[in-house]
């Protein structure tokens, strides 16, 4: 249950000299022991300026500091902090990296030089991690922030990819703090380029080649869990953004943890934990050839039809998307390449088939709860759509 958005997020900003005149539900997610809901919120100040505040509502109020406005929902009185990014608590390194000057002097600290950097949000996960890109005169570079405890696991992941030849940034510095400084790597964005890539076998087969060398890699903690692990969490969100769904979802949650439950366990290889295309770069002339693989921060010991499940769901979800921007030759070239890689993966690994369906079904049911909880219309019906793939994986024989 979201909230009372209502009354928390003004009472919020009621210190802060800006006027609280509209909100929009933006993300939901887990957060340690509670759920971190985000928002869109329209202010105004007294000058009658206008902007837009990202801002969060957490359950979870373990790990709140100053940044953090405590307060309670008024009509349950549970606990709650709110924070506006970038003063995320969790990342305590994110606002000095959203700021041109103080960038320019942390990195020079760090023996790295550009003047009058450009910042742009690449990627942003509350609580979790941050990628700001960087250009300058001198050099592109990507800023990485993480919670400080992961700044030496993720550092010792990348130089141990990169042993093994696997094209992932090189880390140029970083900081206990939680900021890390990375390479540009070569190439463009896979996921640009996928009319091509679904009609050129080559580059299915280097994702299935990929998937061997990753298992090479001097690793011995766990893969970041998925959203097979997670089950539980994503069955109780979608049912309660879709109540009218859900003995539909119980059906499918309780048939993937049946097959859960029917799969032997096995020897363990180290996988990427969280592939798809966005984390992939090819080559601009010849997009079968990758050129770049990012945010290993994942990776670790688990079976490789996680990353496979994750790849395969993630085309569905990105064909979904540009079904519903009109792009039809994009969604088709993405269910095609989802079709092509499921085949290669499970010729390659016959013990592969069994595990597939289940978890590429868990992904979309994953998707299909971070759509449904927007509580938009549009929201609602890709979530719909995606219980409906879901389903359909399942009923697909092995």
């Amino acid at each position: 249950m979201w909230p009372n958005s209502a009354e928390v997020l003004p009472a919020a900003f009621a210190n802060s000299g800006l006027t609280v005149v509209a909100f929009r539900a933006h993300s939901v997610e887990p957060s340690g022991a509670g759920f971190l809901y985000g928002y869109e919120v329209d202010t105004v100040d007294p000058a009658g300026g206008a902007s837009t505040v990202l801002t969060f509502i957490d359950t979870d109020t373990r790990a709140v500091d100053g940044s953090s406005v405590l307060t309670r929902d008024p009509v349950t009185g549970q606990p709650l902090a709110v924070w506006a990014y970038p003063a995320d608590p969790m990342l305590p390194a994110l606002a000095g990296a959203t700021y041109p000057d103080r960038v320019a002097d942390a990195l020079a600290a760090l023996g790295v030089v550009v003047t009058e950097p450009r910042l742009s949000v690449a990627a942003y996960r509350p609580g979790k991690r941050a990628v700001i890109r960087l250009d300058a005169a001198e050099t592109t570079v990507f800023l990485k922030v993480v919670r400080p405890d992961r700044v030496g696991p993720i550092v010792a992941l990348h130089e141990s990819f990169r042993m093994q030849g696997l094209p992932v940034p090189a880390v140029l510095a970083s900081r206990p703090d939680g900021l890390l400084v990375l390479e540009r790597v070569p190439g463009v964005p896979a996921g640009r380029r996928v009319v091509e890539l679904a009609d050129d076998p080559r580059f299915v087969e280097q994702m299935v080649d990929l998937g061997t060398r990753i298992a090479r890699v001097d690793v011995t903690a766990r893969a970041q869990s998925d959203a097979l692990d997670h089950g539980a969490w994503h069955r109780s969100t979608l049912r309660a953004a879709l109540p009218d769904r859900a003995t539909e979802i119980d059906r499918l949650y309780d048939e993937i943890d049946r097959r859960r439950a029917s799969i032997a366990s096995d020897v363990l290889t180290v996988i990427h934990g969280d592939l798809h295309l966005e984390q992939l770069f090819v080559h601009p002339s010849e997009p079968w050839r990758v050129t770049g693989l990012l945010d290993v921060d994942t990776a670790g010991l688990g079976h490789p039809a996680r990353d496979a499940a994750a790849l395969v769901a993630h085309l569905v979800v990105t064909g979904q998307w540009h079904r519903g921007n009109g792009d039809e030759a994009e969604a088709r070239a993405c269910e095609r390449l989802a079709d092509d890689v499921t085949s290669a993966w499970v010729e390659r690994m016959p013990g592969l088939a069994d595990r597939l369906a289940p978890g590429v079904a868990s992904q979309l049911l994953a998707h299909a709860g971070g759509q449904a909880t927007l509580g938009t219309d549009t929201g609602r019906r890709k979530a719909v759509q995606l219980i409906g793939a879901a389903a359909g994986t399942l009923a697909r024989p092995a």
